[in-house]
């Protein structure tokens, strides 16, 4: 009898997991067989189609330098220091995980605008972050952010602390420690965060709306293009672009599967 209620179990947990896949496929696949193949390439040959594919690849690759910039050593941070101060920037550094991006980029518009301080020292001192591509590179940094730490936190975590002791009373520095030490045995976890943390930025869309100011060649993204299009009644170059854009995640999410898989303990 018991045999027979774990066997029932299985069948319904496989099928209830069948079932859900099968749905979420066919949701977004469905742009693919939303148009013919004449048509999509025909989109395909549009310079304004390119122009803000080219604008979201540009942005997204200056986001992912940044975040490689300053999130290995606040990762570093997180991972071997246990203090009160860790804990602090831990939470403030998840805190884009749990906030709306609508709001992280209304956030941004506010503080960045001419009417608050902030905003009007970077002004008077000839950056603007209001309508301009470098708005946009900050909000999707805000966001994108916290994938790149935490993966490399995770990763940094699972380094065996005796090989870091080690290292130390063999007279190594902090800073030998990491760049020999740490960074090559994180390799793997820190091409995982990229690969998600560019996914992120390229497919971000409503604290992006809200700095850039929708401006044709100039801050219109590719997911902004293809609310415009949509709007417009242009549905043949909305399912193009929407199509490139799953084809990019697509592919980091492969890049992100084979570098998480080599990071597990053999």
């Amino acid at each position: 009898m018991r045999f027979n209620k774990n066997k029932i179990f299985n069948i319904i947990v496989y099928i209830i997991s069948f079932l859900f896949f099968i749905a979420l496929i066919l949701l977004l696949s469905g742009i693919f067989f939303q148009t013919s193949p004449g048509l999509f390439i025909k989109e395909l040959e549009n310079v304004n189609l390119w122009n803000s594919i080219f604008l979201s690849f540009k942005i997204s690759f200056i986001v992912i330098l940044i975040n490689l910039i300053i999130g290995i050593p606040i990762a570093y941070i997180l991972s071997f220091n246990n203090s009160k101060i860790s804990f602090i920037l831990d939470s403030i550094s998840n805190l884009p995980l749990t906030t709306s991006p609508l709001v992280i980029g209304f956030a941004v518009l506010i503080t960045m605008g001419p009417l608050n301080p902030v905003g009007k020292l970077f002004i008077d001192n000839g950056i603007k972050f209001v309508f301009t591509p470098q708005g946009i590179v900050l909000v999707q940094l805000i966001i994108s952010f916290p994938f790149f730490v935490n993966i490399v936190k995770t990763s940094f975590d699972s380094i065996n602390r005796n090989i870091i002791d080690l290292s130390k009373t063999l007279g190594a520095d902090s800073f030998d420690i990491l760049s020999k030490i740490i960074l090559p045995l994180s390799y793997n976890g820190i091409m995982a965060g990229l690969a998600i943390s560019w996914s992120r930025s390229m497919g971000e869309y409503a604290a992006t709306q809200m700095i850039s100011g929708v401006i044709p060649n100039v801050t219109e993204t590719a997911p902004i293009e293809v609310f415009v299009k949509t709007s417009y009644g242009n549905y043949p170059a909305a399912i193009a672009i929407a199509g490139i854009l799953m084809l990019v995640s697509m592919f980091s999410l492969g890049v992100f599967k084979y570098f998480s898989y080599k990071m597990k303990p053999k």
